[in-house]
């Protein structure tokens, strides 16, 4: 027994007046362990808490647990240094001698930190968010932690951005204050089609569309874009409610496209495809014999 405890007790590992034994390592584990394990679970409990009772919105309940619980979690490692017989002020010692090599070997981790930081407290990216990066990449956030945000893509894809790609990097959100989205839908009819027909079938499509939103202030518009080489163009303009519709962009499109390629088939209005004149300044006398037995000897 007495051996077991001067093995337990031994100093094993020293820096100045620091020293570590393998009593004070189970020690440091055992708080650390246990520590962790309660404040996810008071994690847990607080963020179901601040929602059901004190009817916080989701996001913000979120991030108000995550910084508290990383905030409980720098203190339990201080009580379990404390408790494995550190002193504490000879740890501030030593932390300041590794302060050169943590500044320079971890300098990304450090930015994602303080990103973090400043993203759960600011409130520019919340859970639920939709996002597109300047690659085109658009997901909705799932989590946000100290070190990277959680993405999760249109194609079931999990994405792990660091934190410092929100702050350092443009990124577009198309639910910050509000959730409505206005979308263009550019088509072309054939030359000889009532603009006023066509716009009256691409409304009436539009207000059949499930995803569709119409009010005063969003209303639906169909746009005369001009003449083009071969079709008159136009554009049909609706709102969406992004919060709603968990599609991309594209994929959002293609349902008014599918939709109005059928009302104007019905209505008989022509979808052009291009078309070219050709003029003939002169031919070959053997051409020009050819193309007059093909039509039947006329000129």
């Amino acid at each position: 027994m007495e051996l077991l405890q001067r093995i337990l007790t031994y100093p094993f590992w020293r820096i100045g007046s620091v020293s570590l034994s393998l009593l004070g390592i189970l020690k440091f584990l055992l708080v650390l362990v246990l520590g962790l394990m309660g404040l996810r679970f008071l994690r847990r409990r607080m963020e179901g808490f601040l929602v059901r009772r004190i009817h916080l919105q989701p996001n913000f309940a979120a991030s108000l647990t995550t910084l508290a619980y990383y905030l409980l979690a720098l203190i339990l490692v201080l009580v379990a240094l404390s408790s494995a017989g550190i002193d504490l002020t000879q740890v501030g010692i030593l932390l300041g001698a590794l302060g050169v090599g943590i500044g320079f070997g971890l300098q990304s981790i450090t930015s994602n930190f303080i990103a973090g930081i400043i993203l759960l407290t600011e409130g520019s990216l919340r859970i639920g968010d939709l996002v597109e990066f300047e690659d085109g990449t658009m997901g909705v956030v799932k989590k946000i932690s100290m070190r990277a945000t959680i993405i999760r893509t249109f194609d079931g894809q999990d994405l792990i951005v660091p934190n410092s790609e929100f702050i350092a990097k443009r990124i577009s959100t198309w639910t910050y204050e509000d959730d409505w989205r206005r979308l263009r839908i550019p088509f072309g009819v054939a030359y000889g089609s009532d603009p006023r027909k066509v716009e009256e079938v691409a409304i009436r499509v539009a207000r059949r569309i499930p995803l569709t939103e119409e009010d005063p202030e969003h209303p639906i518009r169909v746009w005369f874009e001009g003449f083009g080489d071969s079709s008159l163009n136009f554009s049909l303009v609706v709102w969406i409610r992004q919060s709603k519709v968990q599609k991309t962009i594209s994929g959002i499109k293609s349902d008014y496209y599918y939709a109005l390629y059928q009302a104007l088939q019905e209505a008989g209005i022509e979808i052009p495809f291009p078309q070219r004149d050709l003029h003939l300044r002169s031919i070959s006398p053997d051409v020009a014999r050819t193309l007059k037995a093909f039509s039947g000897g006329e000129a």
